[in-house]
């Protein structure tokens, strides 16, 4: 209440450290540090009263943290507008317990780069007090009188505005690299916005006030916590900000916070050497706290706790070699809660893609093999090379087609429950696959429009469109053999194709004198056989699982898929065969 007026509905979790344990074992939180809400700061009061409300609150914290079993810490607050008045009760507060302080994000019109703000935390840099910022008192209210505006767009524009003044103000120059300080709420607006600042302090100099460097130079001097309530949101600010400047923020227990403290991170894309550092490690190392046992100890099984499986200095483990424990967290279900079966269409579809990135690196060497056959042709080394690698790719896409057999094992109704779920993805969009087919001489340009919104696959395969491709440079080594001659100028190409299959067809004839050959010929044409019994094993599954639907891509389902099965990368492989005679 504020006098007899109603201003926020808040539950026991606020005064009551037994919901506070409970809550926190329901959410795998080791250890929690609280503060007093910003509207007790009393900033715009008499110092006397400021500092009597600081002491209440700051003694009351301490008294609910010794009933948390070791599990609770506290900051303090303290009259930031009589800057000896702070710098006494911080003192005070630290040997009495407090890991930091939390203050405002401004003091009246006075930001942080103010002169007695910048006295008081280069005494909290003596201290080794942390210092979390908060924004407060939004400014433009009378511009943002409904819809909970202030806190949604005055906050992190009030939060902005702290981090912007003390860079370009040169505080950062000034202060001490010792001074540990977080800007709450994922440091406002500042990273999503700092390439405009950047950009404003190279080409104007106005812009750059009194700073030495430019505004990325300081990433280093602050953090920011986590509390962005987006995916997106939380991988741009990690990506702009550092792993080790990124850490958990909660809101708790506030109706703003995060509903589940930690999911946020836990259910990221991020690997679990940055989770966690996120969920425990940079907060530690914000608070001061060397001994992690001063933390309180993990609790098995939670992700604070969860070891990294990181080598000894200087060793190499399984684990960290094979990246096992970034591996297993690729998976991320659509599903609420995720239905038992879609962790399995992930996996197998993930496994796909590294077998179709094995299939496309030795692919690669095939061709360059063939291209070197085709330089020297009286060498045979490249050639059995070539068939050795082809018979590795015949081996792998045998694999794939017998991964149907585990797909097979789920109820179509258990694949419906969740397939809704991803639109607008499709198979017929895996860009791996797609090379494969265009690295193998299956080209067509108008695939291409398919990959756009991706600009790194799209180059890719524009790349795989306009080099020479498996067929031609097999084709192109028979040449150089003298066992194909180069195609007329107004040859059609039928005429071209006839001449190939002649071409294949002389090599068989000779067995004799070109086996390394004839086994190149048969690994690629097995390869081409077990791509067309992929595809059909694809129809089969589609039809099992989902009927006659539509994909989830678009296409018409199995009935496109129908459509690819004549589809051979070595058509001229197979006609040799018709040419053959007993």
């Amino acid at each position: 209440m504020v006098g007899d007026r109603f201003f926020r509905h808040i539950y026991s979790a606020c005064w009551d450290p037994e919901v506070r344990l409970r809550e926190m074992d329901r959410d795998g939180v080791d250890m929690q540090v609280m503060s007093a809400t910003p509207v007790l700061f009393a900033y715009e009061r008499p110092v006397e009263h400021a500092l009597d409300c600081a002491r209440l609150f700051n003694d009351a914290a301490l008294e609910l943290c010794s009933r948390g079993k070791g599990t609770l810490k506290a900051l303090c607050q303290v009259p930031l507008q009589d800057t000896d008045a702070a710098c006494k009760e911080l003192s005070r507060c630290m040997r009495a317990g407090h890991l930091g302080v939390q203050i405002g994000n401004h003091v009246q019109d006075k930001n942080l780069d103010d002169p007695g703000v910048m006295t008081f935390l280069q005494h909290c840099a003596d201290e080794g007090a942390a210092v979390l910022v908060h924004p407060w008192e939004m400014f433009g209210r009378e511009r943002m009188p409904k819809y909970m505006m202030p806190w949604t767009v005055g906050m992190p524009a009030e939060t902005q505005l702290s981090v912007v003044a003390m860079i370009l103000s040169g505080a950062f120059d000034r202060l001490p690299d010792t001074l540990r300080i977080c800007f709450a709420h994922g440091g406002g607006s500042f990273a999503f916005l700092l390439g405009r600042l950047e950009n404003a302090w190279h080409h104007h100099p106005v812009a750059r006030g009194e700073s030495e460097h430019p505004p990325s130079y300081y990433l280093n001097r602050f953090y920011a916590d986590s509390a962005v309530f987006d995916q997106r949101s939380l991988q741009f600010l990690v990506g702009t900000m550092g792993a080790d400047r990124v850490m958990l923020g909660s809101d708790y227990p506030f109706p703003l916070g995060e509903e589940r403290v930690g999911s946020l991170i836990r259910q990221s894309n991020l690997s679990l050497e940055v989770k966690a550092k996120l969920l425990g490690g940079n907060a530690a190392r914000f608070l001061g706290i060397e001994d992690a046992q001063e933390a309180g100890d993990p609790k098995p099984g939670s992700a604070a706790g969860a070891p990294l499986l990181a080598p000894e200095a200087g060793k190499l483990t399984y684990s960290s070699y094979l990246k096992v424990p970034e591996l297993l967290d690729l998976q991320q279900p659509q599903s609420v809660p995720p239905h038992h079966d879609e962790l399995l269409f992930i996996l197998v579809h993930q496994t796909y893609e590294l077998w179709f990135k094995e299939l496309l690196h030795d692919l690669d060497a095939v061709v360059a093999n063939l291209q070197k056959a085709g330089a020297a042709p009286q060498s045979h080394d490249e050639v059995y090379e070539a068939a050795r690698l082809l018979r590795r790719c015949t081996e792998i896409t045998r694999v794939l087609v017998e991964q149907f057999t585990i797909l097979e094992t789920m109820l179509p109704t258990h694949f419906l429950a969740f397939r809704g779920l991803l639109e607008p993805a499709s198979g017929f969009q895996s860009e791996q696959f797609r090379e494969i087919e265009f690295l193998c001489g299956l080209k067509d340009e108008k695939m291409l429009r398919y990959h756009r919104p991706t600009a790194e696959a799209y180059a890719s395969l524009k790349r795989r469109l306009e080099e020479p491709s498996l067929r031609d440079v097999f084709f192109r080594a028979l040449q150089a053999m003298g066992k194909l001659a180069p195609a007329g100028e107004g040859a059609t190409d039928r005429e071209r194709f006839e001449a190939r299959a002649r071409a294949v067809h002389e090599l068989y004839k000779d067995e004799h004198h070109h086996r390394d050959w004839i086994d190149v010929c048969e690994r690629l044409t097995e390869f081409d056989e077990l791509i067309v019994s992929w595809r059909l094993r694809h129809i089969q599954l589609v039809e099992r699982i989902i009927g006659i639907r539509m994909g989830t891509g678009g296409s018409t389902g199995a009935s496109y898929l129908k459509l690819t099965l004549d589809k051979k990368f070595f058509p001229e492989l197979w006609e040799a065969r018709t040419l053959l005679t007993e």
